[in-house]
């Protein structure tokens, strides 16, 4: 009936605005980390993002080589590259139930390269949720990268973990 479908449908808005809702409490909890944390002014970018993501870790093992001299960043851009590093390492405890996530870095050829890899359950590639079904982690990530001029790349195996790329100019540092 009329009846039945309008009360799934309703269901559904609900379940969307729920996670829309969870998703603006999450990146406000992060703003207000941000605002209070100095961690973008860290002189060491390892060390910089081993506290970017040390409150979200849990019971979740990290490994962190980010070889990026804090130079080649601007303080803007150096917010933006934590930034993604922390939405990638938490997606990939929340969402792919992580044990261990490894995150690294180097600058070379003239680009900043880094890589989230995890150890966890994987997604398909092909079907990400996003902003429509109240997720916003992935289109952040690539809007902020977009910002940068920089590239994404998302190897995802079910079952074998996940590991995203990042490319950026290191130029964008000169800026």
């Amino acid at each position: 009936s009329i009846g039945d479908r309008g009360f799934n449908a309703a269901k559904g808005y609900l379940h969307n605005a729920r996670q829309m809702l969870a998703s603006c409490r999450h990146e406000l909890k992060c703003c207000l980390w941000d605002l209070r944390s100095r961690t973008f002014e860290e002189k060491n970018m390892t060390e910089a993002v081993e506290r970017t993501i040390a409150h979200h870790l849990g019971q979740v093992k990290a490994t962190v080589h980010f070889n990026v001299p804090r130079e080649a960043l601007s303080d803007s851009d150096t917010h933006i590259v934590l930034r993604i590093i922390r939405e990638l390492t938490v997606n990939a405890i929340r969402h792919g139930k992580a044990a261990h996530v490894r995150i690294a870095g180097e600058l070379r050829d003239g680009f900043i390269r880094f890589s989230v890899k995890d150890d966890g359950i994987g997604f398909d590639t092909e079907n990400v949720k996003g902003p429509e079904l109240g997720h916003f982690g992935i289109q952040g990530i690539r809007e902020r990268i977009a910002t940068l001029d920089g590239e994404i790349a998302i190897e995802s195996t079910i079952g074998q973990g996940t590991k995203t790329t990042v490319r950026i100019p290191a130029e964008s540092g000169e800026k």
